[in-house]
């Protein structure tokens, strides 16, 4: 009898998912789907635990953003359901284009080239969040947290997760936990003293984060990429301002009186992102940069990026803008396999076209390298001239062909990168070096929020006077937050710095006090790649199961990782794709794998008595 009640108390598995954005949704969908297809039987308890209210869609894809703040992910590339076995446990599983259209008041948007709001995704990924959850078998119950998770503890095999403000045993002890949280250093997202700081470190939710600067501050932006966007759109469009198309089809913006006085932008490139339409991508198939000929490079560890894996990188941009560039003088470029051979074919066309622009590198990352600084109009012209080629699509411009290149190759560099593939002098200079500018030219703004940032500098509210070569340093006489200065000579005082930098895994700082508590406690370890040298990106070991691994070297099976904790040993996490770094799946698998384990020998423990 003793046995049995014992089997009965140890019954009920314990699961926590951790950061239930899509992510989180993305493994919560796979375990419910494991759980039926496996016929499991006994209870099972999955605790979600999410910083705010938006299950399924988080802080980035919350639906209480203003529609403005718009994705850089085309509409028909987002569904956050998925075709593998076993299937989901909803016979309805709609990609977002097939969402919207059934939707009264979102069905004029269902245009797969379009690019949708985030809130309205947030909505999309809410949705299929709610539905599943009203299909769940019998025996799951589904626990939600409001909650940030500070602090996890070790007992025996199992985990016990503390968060602020609850008493030490408010939550079970977990059998098997997966933490899909989101930037590390982004810690608990927004903090309520930004309400007075003249320092804003994380701008989301925008309304709240960025309120409190007053009409006419003059206001530093650190950082040019998305968002700065999302920041510069929150504090004109987002006060009242209206953007509005002339006729001869030049945005223009029309104040509204409650803006800052000024914006000043700086970055170290000086340089805005490549604008993106939904344009098909391009179908040609790579001819250098190869699944095969990648995999013949992972055989030869350690991996050299500079060496092996860049020139590739250079002769398929080379394809790609030559491609495109013989199409407008009615030539044809051959894709042969020796480059030699595309080369000779080069010098040919050129000889017959001397006129014609040559592939360049250096130039065509930075038309600007060789200037420490760069004035307002410089800025102004080079962003006409992205968005004239953008919109000529990557089928008709050679620049657009050339950037979309690193879209079409990310996935197969992914393969090389993941898990310590490359060196670690490699790992270190693609990270610090190529990372943000392969984002910088391949996964830009829409078209059209880029010509709203033109609009704005047109209105002199933007100015990029200081967008390259500059410092910032706080005014220590009180008068003014800090002082803009470049090149020594020019500096602006401004009264508020805000900075639009997406924190990444930081190899010497762990803002979020859970991770923190993983290190402390030895429960898990930074990963460091040690091929030819030391190099450590900052985010924690796991195993290519997703598993952390604790600081003895062991593989701690309780723990996964999957999303953005894993950036540093895969690329590319902060994305809606399911087949991307899909971690989730395995770790649904072993979960049940483990409950349905414990269901054999409950049920023996019961046989026996």
């Amino acid at each position: 009898m003793v046995k049995a009640v014992q089997a009965e108390e140890q019954a009920v598995s314990n699961i926590a998912i951790v950061g239930f954005g899509p992510k989180g949704f993305y493994a919560f969908e796979r375990l419910v789907a494991q759980l039926k297809a496996l016929k499991i039987q006994d209870p099972v308890a999955i605790h979600l635990f999410n910083q705010n209210e938006f299950f399924a869609a988080g802080n980035v894809y919350r639906p209480d953003q203003p529609s403005y703040l718009l994705m850089n992910y085309a509409n028909s590339n987002i569904n956050c359901w998925t075709d593998e076995e076993p299937p989901a446990i909803l016979e309805n599983t709609p990609d977002f284009v097939s969402w919207l259209r059934i939707q009264p008041a979102y069905s004029s948007e269902a245009k797969p080239e379009a690019f949708a709001p985030r809130a309205r995704v947030g909505t999309y990924l809410m949705e299929s969040f709610t539905r599943l959850c009203s299909h769940l078998p019998d025996n799951i119950e589904l626990v939600k947290h409001v909650r940030t998770v500070t602090d996890i503890k070790r007992i025996g095999k199992k985990y016990r997760l503390f968060t602020g403000g609850n008493k030490p045993n408010a939550y079970p002890e977990f059998d098997k936990i997966i933490l899909t949280t989101g930037h590390l250093g982004c810690g608990a997202g927004f903090l309520e003293e930004n309400l007075s700081n003249h320092y804003i470190d994380f701008v989301y939710p925008t309304q709240r984060a960025l309120g409190h600067i007053e009409s006419g501050a003059k206001v530093a932006i650190k950082g040019f990429g998305l968002t700065c966007i999302d920041a510069l759109l929150a504090l004109t469009e987002g006060r009242g301002g209206e953007f509005s198309v002339n006729k001869s089809g030049k945005m223009t913006y029309k104040q509204s009186g409650k803006e800052p006085g000024k914006i000043y932008i700086y970055s170290r490139t000086g340089l805005p992102m490549m604008p993106r339409t939904g344009h098909t991508e391009i179908k040609q198939p790579l001819v250098f940069f190869t699944a095969d000929r990648m995999a013949a490079l992972k055989d030869s560890k350690p991996v050299s990026f500079g060496k092996a894996i860049l020139p590739l990188i250079i002769k398929e941009c080379t394809v790609s803008y030559y491609r495109v560039l013989f199409k407008h003088y009615r030539w044809r470029l051959l894709a042969l396999p020796k480059f030699e051979s595309i080369r000779e074919q080069i010098e040919v066309f050129h000889h017959y076209h001397p006129e014609a622009k040559r592939f360049n590198w250096e130039k065509l990352l930075d038309p600007f390298t060789d200037q420490a600084q760069l004035t307002h109009g410089k800025v102004a012209d080079y962003i006409e001239k992205l968005l004239v080629e953008a919109e000529k699509g990557p089928e008709e411009s050679p620049l657009n062909a050339t950037f979309a290149t690193w879209r079409r190759i990310s996935a197969v560099f992914n393969e090389g990168y993941s898990f310590g593939g490359l060196d670690a002098a490699s790992h270190q200079l693609f990270d610090h070096n190529y990372f943000g500018l392969f984002n910088r030219i391949a996964y830009g703004p829409p078209v059209k929020n880029l010509k709203k940032i033109l609009a704005l500098a047109n209105a002199g509210i933007v100015d990029f006077g200081f967008v390259k070569g500059s410092i910032f340093k706080i005014d220590g006489s009180g008068e003014n937050y800090g002082v803009l200065k470049v090149g020594g000579q020019k500096e602006q005082a401004t009264d508020y710095l805000i900075n639009a930098r997406i924190p990444r895994n930081n190899g010497n700082n762990t803002p979020s006090l859970l991770y923190r508590s993983i290190l402390q406690k030895g429960i898990g370890r930074r990963f460091q790649n040690t091929s030819g040298g030391i190099y450590t990106p900052g985010c924690m070991d796991m195993d290519r199961q997703g598993r952390l691994i604790a600081a003895d070297g062991k593989v701690n099976e309780g723990i996964a990782l999957y999303g953005t904790p894993t950036e540093g040993l895969c690329l590319d996490n902060d994305t809606l794709s399911r087949k991307r770094n899909n971690l989730a799946s395995q770790w649904a698998k072993d979960v049940v794998q483990f409950i349905a384990l414990k269901e054999t020998e409950k049920n023996c423990i019961e046989n026996e008595s």
